[in-house]
């Protein structure tokens, strides 16, 4: 019995059911509470504070304020880009959310693209298109980029839009992100890419 026990077959198999145990209270404990809601508010507060007093329509400010954003989604991964002209397109107290954080204010801003600038070594974005409905822009973009902690450091490509409202100098006042980071952040990442592959398979079937 005792050469079961300590058979090396078994004391592996052993430690593999303990190490997927800690794994998955791991990943239980890290679990928040469901704050959905709390987050469409935030959204939806953020949106009413940034106001609609944008330019007008067809007019040369909104033209440049467009141009201006998407210059800016063009070089987010070009710090010196950042450092010199994160405040000449985000207003103070803009809020930005991508999908993975949200920040406000300039200063917060630059230093999250700065950070996210640190983690790739190639960065892309093609604007395909916009459109206005009342005081809100839609941006439509491409995005490839390539980070060493992401599919192996191979490029990744996504597709998003961003929601943006611009105050009355034609800076950003409110940004939201929409495209699928859990596909392809956490879904290209090292084990975390592998559980959310397994809930896709699971959804699918």
């Amino acid at each position: 019995m005792l050469n079961f026990i300590f058979h090396p077959v078994t004391t592996f198999f052993f430690g593999a059911i303990v190490a997927i145990l800690f794994i998955v209270i791991l990943l239980v404990s890290c679990t928040g509470p469901n704050d959905s809601a709390k987050i469409v508010e935030d959204y939806r507060t953020a949106m009413k504070k940034a106001g609609a007093n944008g330019p007008a329509p067809g007019t040369a400010e909104e033209k440049a304020a467009i141009e201006r954003f998407s210059n800016f989604l063009k070089n987010v991964g070009t710090k010196s880009y950042i450092e010199e002209n994160t405040a000449k397109v985000y207003t103070e107290g803009a809020f930005l959310d991508d999908t993975i954080a949200t920040h406000y204010g300039p200063e917060e801003i630059k230093k999250y693209f700065l950070k996210t600038a640190d983690t790739m070594t190639s960065f892309e974005v093609t604007i395909d298109d916009s459109s206005r409905s009342g005081p809100d822009h839609y941006i439509r973009w491409t995005m490839t980029f390539a980070a060493p902690a992401l599919a192996k450091g191979e490029p990744i490509v996504s597709v998003g839009i961003s929601q943006v409202r611009f105050d009355s100098e034609g800076k950003v006042a409110f940004h939201q992100d929409f495209w699928d980071s859990g596909k392809n952040i956490y879904g290209k990442a090292p084990f975390v890419g592998g559980m959310i592959g397994i809930v896709r398979k699971r959804m699918n079937d």
